[in-house]
């Protein structure tokens, strides 16, 4: 089995959690959103990470400790586009959230799946109605921005930027928004992205690498400004005004544009909160209205 971008990264929903009556509510304001859980009766503490969708990623000695039993004959490959892959293997623990049980596929990588955890859970594996992450104080003056979900339990959505549709995600740990490759030749082209630095390799997940460019934009989703931002590219981005460029277009089935919008742009809209409501498929961010 392989997986595109961060495979795991919204393209495939694997096992969808036993529906549920209540709501959980977790804590991002000082780092990190992380859970407590127990599998094959051992404690465990995740990182939630809400660019996954319903699933684990644990690291080999981690799925050790807690005695997770591999399926015989599956394996996973997580690859980036355009980047590095690992491969791993898979499990299918019971996951207790204290009355509430879950079941949800999980990856075991030889590499570190958390730095403050003993592994990354999607929030589609965990079996609540509605999930919502605390980011900061509510504003004075609140607004609610509501998006549809194709998928409740995969946080993304589709929206416009610059006059073009991206599927877009959101990132509630690492400050920096990403445009993916097709998105950064798409805005490239459009002098939307003009470069900010140079090109280089860039860490992504379970020790994935991919090449990025710093750039600078006006682009907003939905009032929330992307600064900084990075766009993944093996090449030198050439903008819309490079005289003499060659434009070549390829990859007829690559991804659709996409973006994830960091940390920093949610706290500089001054978001209090991200929610998901499983029921009505909305995802719900609360921020200060735009001046």
């Amino acid at each position: 089995m392989r997986l595109g971008l961060l495979g795991f990264v919204a393209a495939l929903s694997f096992a969808a959690p036993a529906m549920a009556q209540t709501a959980f509510t977790l804590d991002a304001r000082h780092g990190p959103p992380v859970v407590e859980a127990r599998i094959n009766d051992r404690d465990v503490r995740l990182e939630v990470d809400t660019r996954m969708p319903d699933m684990l990623a644990v690291s080999t000695p981690g799925a050790e400790r807690i005695g997770l039993r591999r399926l015989p004959f599956a394996a996973v490959a997580v690859g980036i586009e355009g980047g590095s892959t690992i491969r791993g293997r898979i499990a299918r623990p019971r996951i207790s959230f204290g009355a509430r049980v879950s079941r949800a596929f999980a990856g075991i990588f030889p590499a570190p799946a958390s730095h403050v955890a003993e592994g990354l859970i999607g929030p589609g594996a965990m079996p609540y109605d509605v999930i919502t992450i605390t980011l900061g104080a509510e504003p004075a003056r609140m607004r609610e921005i509501r998006f549809a979900l194709e998928d409740a339990d995969v946080w993304r959505v589709s929206t416009q930027a610059g006059g073009e549709t991206l599927l877009v995600m959101f990132d509630v740990t690492n400050p920096a928004s990403v445009f993916n490759r097709p998105a950064a030749r798409l805005f490239d082209r459009a002098g939307a992205i003009p470069a900010a630095g140079e090109l280089a390799r860039m860490p992504m997940a379970l020790g994935l690498t991919t090449m990025m460019q710093p750039v600078t934009t006006e682009l907003a989703i939905e009032g929330l400004t992307l600064a900084p931002a990075f766009a993944r590219t093996n090449a030198p981005l050439l903008g819309a005004l490079e005289e003499d460029a060659i434009i070549a277009a390829g990859e007829t089935d690559a991804p659709p544009p996409s973006l994830v919008v960091g940390r920093a742009a949610l706290e500089r809209a001054g978001c209090a909160s991200i929610s998901v409501n499983r029921r009505t498929r909305q995802l719900t961010l609360r921020c200060a209205v735009v001046q």
